[in-house]
């Protein structure tokens, strides 16, 4: 396994990591404003989907070719690399409860990630890029589902968001234990030093599970209700 390599919270790589990458995916999200309003943000979509799965693509094989790759870092196993993949499906496919779980995860797992940074195949400027490009994109995409794709929350998706969640830990977990892994770090936390996870193997896990429910529900109920109740996601609409 490789020395992840963290990015202290407020340091000048942290600040320009987060104030680039939310720059682009503003101006994205903007764009997909103004296109819906003229029927057009299709096209902006079908272009986010290929550029993302091209990332996808140049990844693995950026990995392979420089020789990083090792079955205990380098698969699509941590929140991010699964979520990413989700992401996929969701621009081309519009999978429902792939979007739940995008917005009520996938987006607060981003917002964790963007504010401890942890880089699992070390840094490089590539793979520095490369992180806050992802983990960005996994915040503020969801959000362009929700607003220019005008996907929406079903009833009660906070409980198979999380419960669809559990699965997918009990699925790396598994592969964790044959491959000698620690995908989405369930047998040890990250080295990132973030205040809401605290203590080794297993309590660090209650503290996922934990802050993921409040997180999901607290999500579920900005764009369940409060969104809805005051007509905000008709922002883009003529």
């Amino acid at each position: 396994m490789y020395e992840h390599y963290t990015i202290a919270l407020g340091s000048n790589e942290w600040w320009y990591g987060l104030i680039a990458s939310s720059t682009l995916w503003l101006t994205i999200i903007f764009i997909g404003w103004k296109l819906r309003k003229q029927n057009k943000a299709e096209k902006l979509t079908r272009i986010l989907f290929w550029l993302l799965l091209i990332r996808e693509i140049i990844f693995h094989l950026f990995v392979i070719i420089s020789g990083k790759f090792t079955f205990q870092d380098s698969l699509p196993l941590h929140l991010c690399g699964i979520s990413y993949i989700f992401l996929l499906f969701v621009f081309y496919y519009r999978v429902q409860y792939l979007f739940e779980f995008l917005i009520m995860l996938s987006l607060a797992g981003a917002i964790q990630s963007l504010i401890t940074p942890e880089l699992t195949h070390g840094y490089s400027f590539l793979l520095y890029m490369d992180y806050y490009f992802v983990h960005s994109a996994l915040f503020f995409l969801p959000i362009y589902c929700y607003f220019i794709m005008g996907m929406r929350l079903r009833q009660r998706s906070w409980l198979s968001a999380f419960l669809f969640g559990n699965v997918i830990l009990l699925i790396v977990g598994l592969i964790n234990y044959f491959v000698g892994a620690n995908y989405i770090y369930l047998c040890h936390p990250p080295k990132a030093n973030n205040p809401l996870i605290t203590g080794g193997f297993p309590y660090h896990i209650i503290g996922f599970e934990v802050i993921g429910f409040i997180h999901i529900i607290l999500i579920y109920f900005i764009f369940y209700t409060v969104i809805p109740k005051y007509g905000l996601q008709k922002i883009n609409q003529k």
